[in-house]
């Protein structure tokens, strides 16, 4: 019995650093999501802060290009994330091959302008065909 409980909390522990998401439609595999500082949905996000966002995936073509995009429900209306450079090339590496891993990394400004609400965060990674290789969509509440 203790080994079983060992084990579980074992697999527990291995699985906390994913952030919990809903794809949306990615044509790449394999996608992981980390939100720093975030395990359980919803993602809290502090005005003020600065959080690492990391979407790993696998490519399922060539591309040249990978363009961000952000975007939060407010009021039941996408609205794009204001500051987000859409350039996803700066945080990862381009021109990427089919079949390799993409590990895209960016900061994200929660401002303390941002009303404090529970939303919807939806990142796009479109490749050059304007298709997502990876889309994600993550519960949050901006605290």
């Amino acid at each position: 019995m203790r080994g079983y409980i060992l084990v579980t909390a074992v697999c527990l522990a291995s699985t906390v650093s994913a952030t919990f998401f809903e794809d949306c439609g990615s044509v790449g595999s394999d996608v992981k999501v980390e939100v720093e500082g975030c395990n359980i949905p919803p993602c809290h996000l502090p005005r003020g802060d600065i959080l690492d966002v990391n979407i790993q995936f696998t490519s399922s073509r060539n591309t040249e290009t990978l363009k961000i995009a952000a975007s939060a429900y407010i009021g039941g209306i996408e609205v794009p994330w204001p500051g987000v450079n859409t350039d996803a090339c700066i945080n990862t590496q381009c021109p990427i091959t089919e079949g390799s891993r993409v590990n895209w990394l960016m900061p994200v400004n929660i401002l303390k302008v941002y009303p404090k609400i529970t939303t919807i965060v939806t990142f796009k990674l479109l490749d050059s065909a304007k298709e997502p290789q990876a889309c994600v969509v993550i519960p949050a509440t901006i605290v």
